[in-house]
């Protein structure tokens, strides 16, 4: 057993190499391909329903979904060209997700899950923090999201755009933490232009954040959502 891991993961490092010679060509074409996707009036009725959800009078938790549903506009636009996934788990195992006391709340009701009583402000532990174990999202089940629909706006926001998976690799992620040149870097998007209206959702007096694994520290995993 011990020898076939060390060939795969032989194997990984050579096709690592080989994505580094190759440069970011393709993740700068695959952003093209995005950008020309969002044409000018997509980009303008995005605009336009976004602006209307930022005035609307409601609650953060009833608006919260709405932002949700919006961002998946975005995720079908750009979900051809990037890496991620159903199945690729690789974010869902080797980084925080750092989430607010919003986010758990709507995941709680969506799951009947309660989250753990934290104090105010900011508690999330940096994936580069010396001792940091590499814990799985308790909400991942057979590498895939139990609560796909209602996952947090950090899962929604970020891609990777790539042809596959492989800078998201366990060996890529360990160059990538030892500051070893063999590392590739991961080119991935961000949908910015939702963070203003997420910022005035969960930025309040009182509002905490930490790692959603911190939210729902480990127990029986939820199952999925139905």
């Amino acid at each position: 057993m011990d020898s076939i891991q060390t060939d795969e993961s032989a194997l990984v490092m050579q096709r690592l190499a080989e994505r580094m010679a190759e440069g970011r060509t393709e993740a700068s074409a695959r952003l093209a391909a995005i950008e020309q996707s969002m044409t000018p009036s997509w980009k303008a009725a995005m605009h336009t329903k976004l602006a209307a959800l930022t005035r609307e009078s409601a609650s953060p938790r009833s608006k919260l979904p709405k932002l949700y549903a919006l961002m998946e506009l975005v995720s079908e636009v750009r979900s051809p060209h990037l890496a991620c996934n159903a199945g690729c788990s690789a974010c869902c195992r080797t980084i925080p997700v750092e989430i607010s006391d919003l986010e758990a709340k709507h995941i709680a009701a969506a799951t009947g899950r309660a989250p753990a009583v934290l104090p105010p402000g900011r508690h999330t532990i940096p994936g580069n923090a010396p001792g940091r174990t590499n814990t799985p999202c308790p909400f991942l089940v057979d590498n895939l999201c139990s609560i796909y629909e209602h996952r947090p706006f950090n899962c929604r926001s970020l891609g990777v755009v790539d042809r596959d998976s492989l800078t998201c690799s366990e060996e890529n992620t360990a160059l990538t933490r030892a500051n070893d040149p063999r590392a590739v870097p991961v080119y991935m998007t961000k949908m910015l232009a939702f963070d203003p209206l997420f910022s005035e959702l969960t930025n309040r007096a009182g509002t905490i954040w930490a790692d959603i694994r911190q939210f729902f520290p480990a127990q029986t995993t939820s199952p999925p959502l139905t």
